[in-house]
């Protein structure tokens, strides 16, 4: 079995926040986005790296792939979305959007001091980046790698989502007992290390006075689930994207299918496309050659 190509215990990240003002659909109110900062060690950094994970997970996600390009060299800021991690919740269900979630980013890169950056979404993060996009903010991305999503995502994977999307959120009495459940339900790739199972046992829960239980707002459900079930297609967005594009997808993606695949490229012919043989939704990006597919990646297009 293949080790992890970077193991986060030898470089661990500054967890770090950040305040967001100014946004309209908040009514002005201001936002707390959580992120983890990795730096490369004793070089000057070429370039920023910004990461953001899928509907209902977090930051720290992003550990081994960030590890490995901080040692390449890249600044990486892994952020919460709003709702999860540490980043604030929201007021409002409703908010839990997409536009609403690029307005929040649009102005935590601006408040980052970056004009532009690398950017990698897993799932949302990738429609996120997408949303951006078709609000004007397309020159905000220097490349765009995504992670197992598409602007038009299969219908049957996001129905599929939207069933295990709930209000109600479980309980586990141990972080293993959660790391079993997620070795049936969410395959991350052929021989996956235990180590990268215990992280996301780790960092994907936090403690209750019931028990263990997930990060994030359950009310993210509400809104998710409608826009589930109606469908997603950013085409409109992605079309305004002229930065260059790559695409890490599951092998065995329900969401991201060969169809969703051959679409992508019809509209960005030069995009780059590495398949995780044995992930599903979503590849854990834990694993050599995705990791290099993605280092090689974001440093031709610098």
């Amino acid at each position: 079995m293949q080790p992890a190509a970077a193991t986060p215990e030898t470089m661990q990240p500054q967890i770090l926040t950040a305040t967001v003002e100014g946004i309209d659909a908040l009514g002005g109110a201001p936002c707390c986005i959580a992120y983890a900062l990795w730096q490369p060690q004793d070089k000057t950094p070429l370039g920023t790296v910004v990461a953001v994970h899928g509907l209902t997970r977090q930051k720290r996600d992003f550990d081994f792939v960030a590890a490995h390009l901080a040692r390449e060299g890249w600044r990486v800021i892994a952020a919460d979305a709003p709702g999860r991690g540490g980043s604030d919740w929201l007021k409002d269900a409703a908010l839990y959007d997409l536009e609403v979630y690029a307005d929040i980013f649009t102005g935590f890169m601006k408040g980052m001091g970056l004009d532009s950056a690398h950017w990698i979404g897993t799932s949302m993060g990738g429609l996120i980046a997408m949303t951006m996009a078709e609000k004007g903010n397309a020159a905000m991305l220097q490349s765009l790698t995504l992670v197992d999503i598409t602007p038009a995502p299969n219908a049957a994977g996001l129905a599929r989502i939207a069933q295990y999307v709930t209000e109600t959120m479980p309980v586990f009495s141990s972080r293993a007992q959660y790391a079993e459940l997620l070795k049936l339900n969410l395959p991350l790739g052929d021989d996956v290390p235990e180590e990268v199972w215990e992280h996301y046992a780790q960092h994907q829960l936090v403690e209750t006075q019931g028990g263990l239980t997930f990060h994030f707002d359950p009310l993210i459900a509400r809104a998710a689930r409608p826009a589930l079930e109606k469908g997603v297609d950013l085409s409109s967005g992605m079309a305004k994207i002229s930065c260059p594009v790559a695409l890490v997808a599951g092998g065995v993606s329900d969401l991201c299918t060969a169809a969703e695949i051959d679409a992508l490229k019809a509209g960005h012919p030069e995009a780059r496309v590495h398949i995780r043989a044995g992930a599903g939704h979503v590849p854990a990006l834990e694993d050599a050659a995705t990791q290099h597919f993605i280092a090689h990646f974001i440093d031709g297009a610098q």
